[in-house]
């Protein structure tokens, strides 16, 4: 988790929360395609491959 950037812990945060890409692009002012790219980049640097794992990442850490 430490070593997302800022913009991918704000998009880890709205996507745990269960907001889609489309709400979570206009929440954050930025395109849909880019926050694809951030979540993507996100749940490769955390090691998972789904949201459900994405949500149990952030249980078992306490950032939920």
């Amino acid at each position: 988790y430490d070593s997302l950037t800022a913009r991918e812990k704000e998009v880890f945060h709205l996507a745990v929360e269960g907001i889609n890409n489309s709400q979570i692009a206009e929440r954050l002012s930025i395109s849909v395609r880019t926050v694809e790219m951030h979540r993507a980049n996100l749940m490769k640097k955390l090691g998972v491959n789904s949201q459900t794992e994405l949500v149990k990442f952030a249980m078992r850490r306490g950032l939920g």
